[in-house]
């Protein structure tokens, strides 16, 4: 099996859903190729690339190449390409599904509601340095990848912690310093722990939890490296849904349109939590995970009104 990956505009840095494509391709046996995209003009140029050589799989690997991959998939119409947590869009802007292209898209309100406990716990039990029983939330917008996040993370804190209050706010910005006094604003407020789901100004809001002793929760990778402040991050098991993905392709069974990974692929998760949390803790979260696994709890997709 050869698989080719476009890159969208982070590259093939160690964290990026990129290197999680690669890592899953390899697991199910397959060579990789990779192609950098240096910015979002590149993407259908990249994904003609990658066609050209006629592996496999062509995968693209953000919600943000939807567009160059339903015109990559209409010109090479025998290429197979998965997308990366989105699906295919036209130029007027319409999801189009498309019979040589799979969608690779997660259950957030999954990890969501699992890093929701988690922070619920801690507020609860005033772990470390919590002491107002309150959680920050910053949304990159109201899109499919982010609402299902917030809705989670808000039911599990609830589930573990009812009183715990609630200050949700939405940006579309990508600069750091803008969603960085976003976050100060919100510790200011009484937030102990703030709740990223923001896109590339991610290290902003992070930094801002750093610099006042509060704490902060990544959300689609493991977010640890960026600080000493993320106790944990809500995850999109890429490897995991990329591995499946090739090994269906190899199989004969490859299945177009949207593909939706979970807890029941071992696709959605949660990282390892830093020291600050203790293990009775981390216990409890396991514990939701393996209900969640088995039925017993549904997160919800929809964000309570009045949040």
């Amino acid at each position: 099996m050869h698989v080719c990956i476009a890159t969208n505009v982070d590259g093939a840095n160690p964290h990026s859903f990129t290197q999680l494509a690669a890592d899953g391709s390899q697991n199910a046996g397959a060579h990789v190729q990779i192609v950098i995209s240096h910015a979002q003009s590149d993407y259908l140029t990249s994904l003609q690339r990658c066609a050209s050589a006629r592996p496999s799989l062509v995968i693209a690997v953000s919600a943000d190449m939807a567009t160059a991959v339903w015109r990559a998939a209409q010109l090479h119409t025998k290429q197979h390409f998965a997308l990366v947590d989105g699906t295919p869009v036209d130029d007027n802007g319409q999801p189009v599904d498309l019979s040589n292209v799979t969608d690779l898209i997660f259950n957030e309100q999954e990890p969501g509601y699992l890093v929701g406990a988690l922070a619920g716990l801690i507020e609860k039990n005033k772990v470390g340095s919590v002491s107002h029983n309150a959680l920050g939330i910053l949304g990159m917008n109201h899109g499919p990848g982010v609402d299902p996040y917030i809705a989670g993370y808000i039911a599990g804190a609830r589930y573990e912690d009812p009183g715990v209050s609630i200050n949700l706010q939405y940006s579309d910005s990508q600069d750091a310093a803008f969603c960085k006094q976003l976050g100060i604003t919100q510790i200011s407020g009484g937030a102990d722990i703030l709740f990223e789901v923001t896109g590339r100004c991610a290290s902003g809001y992070i930094d801002a939890a750093y610099d006042a002793g509060a704490y902060a929760i990544g959300s689609d990778n493991d977010k640890a490296y960026a600080s000493p402040a993320v106790i944990t991050s809500a995850l999109k098991r890429v490897d995991q849904a990329v591995a499946i993905t090739v090994r269906r392709l190899e199989n004969g069974q490859f299945k177009s349109g949207k593909q939706v990974f979970s807890l029941q692929q071992d696709a959605t998760g949660f990282s390892t939590p830093s020291s600050v949390v203790p293990q009775e803790i981390i216990n409890q979260v396991l514990d939701l995970r393996t209900r969640i696994h088995n039925g017993e709890i549904t997160p919800p997709e929809t964000i309570p009104p009045g949040t």
